[in-house]
């Protein structure tokens, strides 16, 4: 072999490797919030999209282990792992070197799963779709037995990650906190928009004792404040998918990440 030829081959290596390099350096860098990778990226886009900042992760570290640069064979990309160009443009994303930006990328799994979830009432079926695609889920209209290891995966990571309590979202659900916002607003309509976001935002957190004890105690809380039944309809909305969550089988084998 062309000793110039080898030379220049090693110097393209080396330079593709200081790249890399740097490129990694760069995001285990950004990556850094305080222990906990893009922390104020998953909190600032679960709280756009009204999700708990622990799914939202949850979904990052299933699909791509929190690697920003991650792509896949059908060229889903980044944290989240959003198609190219299909699903990606539908999330407003105009460029495929945008998907590598960890905070866009975020942004863009985190309306995606919010759509999702709106489209099919469900945060089972959104990881779902999520996973096997919109269109096969809204068809069969019910989970596949391919989705259920997926989702069995995210759950658990859901778990971890809340009970690792490093994301702003996963205080820990207290009840004397919406008791106190019902006794001390007076004022019906004012107690029912705090209750209403305190309740939105910190339900997911709330096992189903509790879940059931604030329901019981709406009537003596709220008086005429919820005449509509909307945080009781919530309430029941969140013990029914915790129940679902409960059923889904284990030991199927793990399923890879393809969104």
């Amino acid at each position: 072999m062309n000793s110039n030829f080898f030379k220049s081959f090693k110097n393209n290596q080396t330079k593709a490797f200081v790249i890399t390099y740097l490129l990694l350096l760069t995001n285990i860098s950004n990556a850094s919030d305080d222990d906990f990778p893009y922390r104020k990226c998953f909190e600032n886009s679960a709280d756009k999209y009204g999700l708990a900042p622990s799914f939202v992760a949850a979904v990052a570290s299933v699909e791509s282990s929190f690697n920003p640069l991650a792509q896949s064979s059908s060229d889903a990309l980044g944290l989240m792992q959003i198609k190219w160009p299909q699903t990606a443009k539908e999330l407003n994303i105009e460029e495929r070197s945008e998907l590598f930006d960890p905070c866009k990328n975020i942004d863009a799994g985190a309306d995606y799963l919010s759509r999702l979830k709106r489209r099919f009432g469900s945060k089972l079926m959104a990881l779902a779709a999520y996973y096997q695609g919109p269109t096969k889920i809204g068809r069969e209209k019910s989970i596949p037995l391919l989705s259920v290891g997926y989702i069995e995966r995210v759950l658990r990571e859901e778990q971890l990650i809340s009970a690792s309590r490093e994301l702003k979202g996963n205080k820990q659900c207290e009840i004397s906190e919406f008791q106190q916002i019902a006794m001390f607003t007076h004022h019906p309509k004012e107690r029912f928009n705090k209750t209403y976001t305190w309740l939105k935002k910190y339900q997911k957190l709330c096992s189903t004792p509790v879940l059931l004890r604030i329901r019981n105690r709406l009537p003596e809380l709220m008086g005429t404040a919820d005449t509509k039944g909307a945080l009781r309809i919530m309430i029941d909305t969140t013990i029914q998918e915790k129940s679902a969550a409960k059923k889904v089988k284990p030991g199927l084998p793990p399923a890879f990440p393809n969104s």
